[in-house]
């Protein structure tokens, strides 16, 4: 049996990534965000294996996705334009207002919009087309340093019921294989494996989520060596890693739900 390599993760600094960059007419946004990449690399370049994690963040600032926010009147609008679905306005009395929402069909609160890290009376949103982002900004980075087997992660922060704190998940990825499906396979006692699925992207995510943090310490980007993934130079669909609530096992906590969502259809659970 072939020793797997060890795994390592390091988080990359950067200095500020700022709006301003989406003021430049004609370069492609992955292009932008490289002229903050290649600095930060500049004394530890990637390598063939490696797979580059990105903050979301970074990415929908300079495709400009800022908005200057005067009042919670003007967010909560925000929200419901961003949303495919609104699950729930206001939240329980009892804790902070929260609107649920459904985004790329991803269970989010306040569509992904987030107020952190970003100017004051400002909010950013989430990225647009993040897997096609993801897969310009990966040809790129092959490109700048000469890579075969390489792959590109956007990562936000995320929450799951019922657990506290947050971890990674992925918004888009490209040049691996970001779900491995082992039905059928036996386990160590011979039984046969009938709904395993290994998430690997979003565990992924969720390790560059943790060395990246979440407040001051500006490294909006992590590089994983020797990650145990299949590379592929194929496009990512986005079916690999979604899925509709009628295969989902927690579906009957969802029935509610609008099968598929619309993009920016709203409706509020009565």
């Amino acid at each position: 049996m072939q020793k797997m390599k060890e795994l390592s993760i390091r988080a990359v600094k950067s200095k500020i990534i700022t709006s301003k960059s989406e003021q430049k007419i004609g370069t492609s946004k992955a292009k932008i965000l490289l002229e903050y990449i290649l600095p930060a690399l500049q004394k530890s370049p990637l390598k063939n294996g490696d797979i580059f994690v990105v903050s979301s963040k970074v990415v929908a600032v300079v495709q400009g996705r800022t908005v200057k926010i005067k009042d919670q009147k003007q967010f909560d609008w925000l929200v419901r334009q961003e949303a495919d679905q609104i699950i729930e306005e206001n939240g329980s009395k009892k804790t902070r207002p929260v609107t649920l929402t459904l985004k790329n069909n991803i269970f989010i609160p306040w569509a992904g919009i987030d107020r952190s890290n970003i100017q004051k009376d400002h909010a950013v949103l989430w990225p647009h087309e993040p897997y096609e982002f993801a897969d310009e900004l990966c040809k790129e980075l092959k490109k700048q340093f000469k890579l075969k087997n390489f792959g590109v992660i956007l990562v936000d922060s995320f929450c799951v019921p019922l657990r506290k704190g947050v971890f990674g998940i992925a918004l888009g990825y490209a040049g691996f294989q970001g779900v491995t499906d082992q039905r059928g396979q036996k386990d160590l006692y011979g039984n046969t494996l009938k709904v395993t699925q290994e998430n690997v992207v979003d565990s992924l995510a969720t390790m560059a989520n943790l060395v990246m943090g979440q407040s001051t310490e500006q490294t909006p980007f992590a590089v994983i060596t020797n990650a145990p993934v299949k590379f592929s130079q194929k496009t990512v669909q986005k079916n690999e890693v979604l899925m509709n609530a009628q295969e989902c096992l927690f579906e009957p906590l969802y029935k509610n739900l609008q099968q598929p969502a619309s993009p920016k259809r709203t409706s509020k659970r009565k």
